[in-house]
Order: C-alpha cells, then sequence, then structure tokens
C-alpha cells in the first residue's frame, strides 16, 4: 500500500481559491461591522441634534428669502455703482478734451509772449537808450 500523499496543480490552485474566498469574506465582516458602527453614530448624532436640525429646516424657506432680497439690494447697488462710473469717465474725458484745447491756447499765449520779449530785445539792441549825463 502506499501511503503517500499527492497533490495536482488543480488541487493546489482549488486550495488556494478557497483561501482567498475565505479570506474576502472575513474583510467583507470586518467593512460590514464598520459601515454599521458608523451608521450607528450617525444615527445617535441626528437623534442628539433632530430639534437643531428641525429648526434650522423650518428656518431655510426665510433664510432663502432674505439672500434673495439681499441679491437685489446687492444688484441695484451695482447698476448704480456702473451708472457712476459711467458718468465719472464722461466727465474725465470732457476734462482731458478740456485739457488739450487749453493747451493748444497755452501754446499760442507763449507763442505771443516770446515774440513780445524777442521784439524787445531787439529794440533794445537796434536802439540802445542814451544814457543821461548830469
Amino acid at each position: 500500500m502506499d501511503n503517500a500523499i499527492s497533490f495536482t496543480l488543480n488541487d493546489l490552485a482549488l486550495m488556494f481559491l478557497w483561501a482567498a474566498l475565505l479570506v474576502l469574506i472575513v474583510y467583507l465582516i470586518l467593512v460590514i461591522k464598520k459601515f454599521n458602527d458608523t451608521m450607528k453614530e450617525v444615527k445617535e448624532i441626528l437623534a442628539n441634534n433632530k430639534e437643531s436640525i428641525e429648526n434650522t429646516l423650518s428656518e431655510m424657506p426665510s433664510i432663502a428669502k432674505n439672500i434673495d432680497s439681499i441679491t437685489g439690494e446687492v444688484s441695484h447697488d451695482v447698476k448704480a455703482v456702473r451708472e457712476t462710473i459711467d458718468t465719472i469717465t464722461e466727465k474725465s474725458g470732457n476734462a482731458a478734451k478740456s485739457l488739450n484745447d487749453t493747451d493748444s491756447i497755452i501754446t499760442g499765449i507763449t507763442a505771443i509772449i516770446q515774440l513780445a520779449i524777442f521784439l524787445r530785445n531787439f529794440l533794445d539792441n537796434t536802439f540802445p537808450k542814451k544814457r543821461r549825463v548830469l
């Protein structure tokens, strides 16, 4: 009689698969236990804060109305600021245009003053004043 135990590759693969299945089942049991503990904590938190949650949910419509009114006010204010900025832009454009016009006037006045100084110097050099001797 032959008392030798023999394993084929097929038997070895089946043992490996059963071991993997056993590890997977243990892992799933641990995951389900952790999930169950988490759900218990969530349920406890909800039970402890039930009144606060209900108050918050009952106030939500008024909060939404407040948000709508604030949004409307901000929109109105933004429009007013936009109009003010447009007015300032227009006035600053007019001021710049006025400065350009003033620049040409100042250039003309400067030219006239320079001409007068030139004529005075020319006349002073051409017809010097006689010194009086007393």
